[in-house]
């Protein structure tokens, strides 16, 4: 899991920005305070991602369109197949968006089988690109992400026993959001384990082999386990807030957070 986060090398360099009690921040940090900073909604991802759809099927339509007559010299067989295999595709694409976009809107207890992590980390980087072209930051696309992603899986999330199931989280938060989380852990009896970053974040997975793991970071991290992590483990994360900034008393949504708990233990 690549981290985002790097040890600042001059604290002192800027006295608009706070000290960070952990020696991290962000590269692109402004000394800004906004809690609010990457919250997004639902609906950004999914736009982008019908923008994405439409561009996947034209650009098959017009490498199709470019090799066509390529295809009708060798005979009409290729031609045809070609054809009906480009028409499927689309097809195939469509209806998966359309119960994609279905669920996360009326919020449909939707099957699992919509969320194949290979797509959805390839539908993924087409979004982020399209959003990096039209201005939108990573942080907010990866939050407006999370947000359907959690609503889709987090309606039926995979049942296990809590030996089973993983939370991270980091060391950044606060010592209320600690307490409580830790007052869970107590209660329901699952794996919880506070990482550093990506690779605590790995060697704690290896260790415990999880079938469900709760992630608690900021976006950037949360991204980049997603796409490692997701396509073997069911992933559900939870982007935290940052009213002090980057890795320095972070909280989270400990509600939902109990509400996903339960879920996977059934």
């Amino acid at each position: 899991m690549t981290t985002y986060i790097q040890k600042m090398e001059n604290p002192a360099a800027d006295p608009k920005k706070p000290d960070r009690r952990l020696g991290d921040e962000w590269l692109d940090w402004d000394g800004s305070h906004d809690a609010e900073s990457s919250e997004s909604d639902y609906r950004i991802f999914l736009g982008l991602a019908v923008l994405a759809t439409i561009f996947l099927i034209l650009a098959a339509g017009a490498f199709l369109w470019l090799i066509y007559p390529r295809l009708a010299s060798a005979g009409s067989l290729p031609a045809k197949l070609i054809s009906f295999l480009f028409l499927a595709f689309g097809i195939v694409l469509i209806f998966w968006l359309i119960i994609f976009v279905v669920s996360a809107v009326f919020k449909w207890p939707a099957t699992r089988l919509i969320i194949i992590p290979t797509l959805v980390n390839r539908l993924l980087s087409i979004v982020m690109t399209i959003g990096k072209l039209l201005g939108i930051s990573k942080d907010r696309l990866t939050n407006s992400f999370l947000k359907i992603h959690n609503m889709i899986l987090g309606s039926r999330p995979p049942r296990t026993e809590p030996k089973r199931l993983l939370v991270l989280m980091p060391r950044c938060l606060t010592k209320e959001n600690n307490i409580r989380l830790r007052e869970l852990r107590d209660r329901f009896g699952f794996q919880m384990a506070t990482v550093d970053g990506g690779t605590e974040a790995r060697l704690k997975i290896k260790e415990i082999r999880p079938r469900v793991v709760i992630a608690i970071a900021c976006e950037r991290d949360l991204i980049s386990g997603f796409r490692e992590v997701n396509p073997y483990i069911p992933v559900i994360g939870f982007p935290n807030r940052r009213p002090e900034g980057p890795c320095k008393n972070t909280c989270v949504d400990l509600s939902s957070i109990e509400q996903a708990i339960i879920r996977c233990l059934n």
